[in-house]
């Protein structure tokens, strides 16, 4: 078995490296793909319903992805997954728009990602040994957001530079890359036992049924993200306008959010080798429900600014404390294979809850109402989760510890 984070960094930050290629030749296509479909004639419903293809197949394939995910064979998976990916993207390229193969082509591409980001994390998850969790999942979301920030200055640049096509083409090598880099790292033992997922759809909810309860709270936690980021995200260039808000100031403070989120993910790690996890959700939870139930109270641009980099800060903590949530268990022993897949769907139904919810609620109450009926009520979720078990309690925050701070280190582990 591996040694802990710290007897093996080099192999941690190759991860860390593999998911940021990743996620680049994924930013990428999100920005390529639309602009390359309309160049062939495809009408906007239809980039639109293949858009929602993607985004489905990579929903369907998390779990399945995490049932079949085992410690030994983790390399050739990941390899597997990420050589299956590259030839989507190449595919495109060379597609020239004909429409059985872009159909094909974006489905294996949903099918690809989404048994990437299952599969990753769950390996990321074996490298680190589960210990010091909160750090090693906040370096490890971090790399996942630089690499969507690089995809996305890559592929507009590229794409005005060269062409559609012809970036497609090139970001195909990055995946090509990242599965060779894979086989340069450790093998891995695995956690310390087999674990019976069972065989059908009867074992696997079998198998759901006994996952750890904090699985179930980091899953809430994302959900909780999605739907608010996704509701407000979606409204707030709509309710804007309406409360004297220009267009330009709409895009600076979605700007400012995000890039709040960005600069949490990379100076998190720091700050959760000090702090307990924990507590860090609890007033990140707290501070996310408030921010957006004030959105709609004011239309001060300094006040929204302000607002708005509490949110970004907040997504960007949430994301890397619910993945420590996930990373905790294997510490223990337990199954971070389907953890993982029934954490990534969570991720993915929160996308989609989000707007779907938020034009429901405000299509009866308007956008202002809404913000604050999302917030209220995917906050009371995440309490009932929360307060539903001891153990939930306790990764919750809202339980006193036996140890405040993080998990004492041995011999073996990394200080930072």
């Amino acid at each position: 078995m591996t040694r802990a984070f710290h007897g093996e960094r080099g192999s941690f930050a190759l991860m860390l490296a593999i998911a940021t290629s990743l996620t680049t030749a994924k930013g990428t296509v999100e920005i390529v793909y639309p602009p390359y479909l309309a160049g062939y004639g495809y009408s906007l419903s239809l980039i639109g319903f293949l858009t929602s293809v993607i985004a489905f197949l990579q929903l369907f394939s998390r779990v399945p992805a995490g049932v079949a995910y085992r410690a030994h064979r983790a390399q050739r998976q990941y390899a597997i997954a990420l050589v299956l990916f590259a030839a989507t993207i190449g595919g495109f390229a060379f597609a020239q728009g004909q429409g059985v193969a872009i159909a094909a082509l974006s489905a294996l591409h949903g099918l690809a990602f989404g048994a990437l980001g299952t599969l990753g994390l769950a390996l990321a998850i074996d490298l680190s040994g589960g210990r010091r969790a909160g750090p090693a999942m906040a370096w490890y979301t971090a790399a996942i957001s630089t690499g969507y920030a690089l995809g996305s200055l890559i592929g507009g640049s590229l794409a005005e530079t060269i062409g559609m096509a012809q970036t497609l083409a090139i970001i195909a090598v990055l995946p090509l890359l990242a599965a060779g880099a894979v086989f340069a790292l450790p093998s891995l033992a695995g956690a310390p036992q087999v674990f019976d997922r069972g065989t059908g759809v009867r074992g696997l909810l079998a198998a759901g049924a006994r996952l750890d309860s904090r699985v179930w709270l980091a899953v809430v936690i994302v959900l909780y993200l999605n739907v608010q980021r996704d509701a407000l995200d979606t409204f707030f260039p709509i309710f804007g306008p309406t409360v004297g808000i220009s267009f330009a100031v709409v895009g600076v403070l979605r700007a400012i959010k995000s890039g709040a989120g960005v600069f949490m993910r990379l100076t998190i790690a720091v700050l959760l080798h000090a702090v307990d996890y924990r507590r860090v959700t609890l007033i990140a939870v707290v501070a996310l429900a408030a921010g957006t139930f004030v959105v709609p109270m004011t239309s001060s641009v300094v006040a929204l600014g302000a607002i708005f980099i509490v949110l970004g800060l907040c997504g960007g903590v949430l994301r890397a404390t619910s993945a420590a949530n996930i990373a905790e268990l294997r510490s223990e022993g337990r199954d971070v294979g389907l953890a993982s897949g029934v954490y990534n769907m969570g991720l993915d139904i929160g996308g989609i809850i989000g707007p779907a919810l938020g034009g429901a609620i405000a299509s009866v109450v308007g956008i202002g109402s809404m913000f604050q009926i999302v917030a209220i009520g995917s906050f009371a979720a995440w309490l009932v989760v929360a307060l539903s078990s001891a153990t939930t309690r306790e990764a919750a925050g809202l339980a006193k510890r036996h140890t405040i701070g993080p998990t004492a280190t041995t011999g073996g582990e990394h200080r930072g």
